[in-house]
């Protein structure tokens, strides 16, 4: 079972008995069994025919859209057959703040914690004495000790963001030099590594919330982000787990051994700065090729199933233990 990535700009997909066909003009580019798909990501100008669509919501494959740049567009998926009480368990909990606040104050912790690995563990030859990453792992795990007795979300949001700050400002002195990083940006991104950065993050939020419905869970209510409309807050919850310790070290690796480099990317006056067609390519199967190595869907299945049983029975130490059972496998 693995991740489809189609990217031909024009391709239209086809049903041909129990095989997906991507057309391209009058050509069968490639061709797949449906049972050997889990999920499709679509970028950019992408068709895909009426019994096509159907064939994947009668299997369970999610499908997602992206514009060619990999800003994430929405998705397709079926109606979730999993556990409503999960929801229902979910929802009775949001009225309890202190319930809601010991989730949030375990994933910042385990988040911060990660960060701080990262710095320990990809200093690319720097040495373990230096006083700008020592101070930066200090603050950091001073962050871990004000997250565990943060009053409140505002309070711990803080905390997260100043440890952010701490963490990225290192990011310079990690990177080879074609990789100047300055500072963290989002949107747009003013280097190769900001983008890859979110290209990365954008690919992995795709991830968690396909398995998050799958698990019956509201992915609009989080317990650590806010609710706000259209954002998949749930989603963006759990993403954070794995974003020092799945995205962020595997970037830093690829960077040093350059498997990926500037020519890589392009800089676009009006939005930033994105991979190229090629390089978007190579930098998906490397991609894919991590998610498997680090066997992602089995790790994030192990959290999943602690933060069920955290909202069914009310036992917040559920999904501490998934989360430092999951993260210690990816130190």
């Amino acid at each position: 079972m693995s991740t489809l990535y189609i990217m031909e700009q024009g391709a239209l997909l086809k049903k041909s008995g129990e095989r997906l066909l991507i057309v391209l003009g009058k050509e069968i580019i490639a061709e797949k069994h449906f049972r050997d798909i889990t999920r499709v990501l679509l970028f950019g100008n992408i068709q895909m025919t009426t019994q096509v669509v159907h064939k994947f919501l009668q299997l369970g494959i999610h499908v997602a859209y992206f514009t060619m740049n990999g800003s994430y567009r929405g998705q397709l998926s079926s109606v979730s057959s999993a556990s409503v009480y999960t929801k229902m368990a979910q929802i009775s909990h949001w009225s309890n703040k202190q319930f809601l606040l010991a989730l949030a104050r375990q994933l910042v912790m385990a988040k911060i914690q990660g960060q701080r690995y990262v710095l320990q563990k990809r200093r690319r030859g720097i040495s373990a004495k230096n006083e700008r990453l020592q101070e930066a792992r200090n603050q950091l795990e001073k962050a871990i000790q004000q997250a565990s007795a943060a009053p409140s979300t505002a309070v711990l949001r803080g905390i997260e963001g100043n440890a952010a700050r701490v963490y990225f400002s290192i990011w310079d002195e990690l990177l080879p030099k074609e990789f100047p990083f300055e500072k963290r940006s989002r949107r747009p991104a003013h280097n190769g590594m900001n983008s890859a950065l979110n290209f990365s993050y954008t690919l992995l939020l795709n991830e968690v919330n396909s398995m998050l419905e799958l698990y019956g869970f509201d992915v609009m209510l989080g317990f650590y982000h806010s609710i706000r409309y259209g954002r998949i807050s749930l989603s963006l919850d759990v993403m954070e787990l794995f974003r020092p310790l799945f995205i962020d070290q595997w970037l830093l690796s690829l960077a040093r051994q350059k498997q990926i480099q500037a020519k890589d990317f392009y800089w676009d006056e009006q939005s930033g700065m994105y991979f190229t067609s090629e390089g978007r390519k190579k930098f998906l199967t490397l991609y894919e090729q991590w998610h498997k190595e680090y066997e992602l869907r089995t790790k994030l299945e192990r959290v999943l199933t602690g933060l069920e049983r955290t909202m069914l029975k009310g036992d917040v130490d559920a999904f501490r233990d998934a989360t430092e059972e999951v993260l210690s496998h990816l130190l």
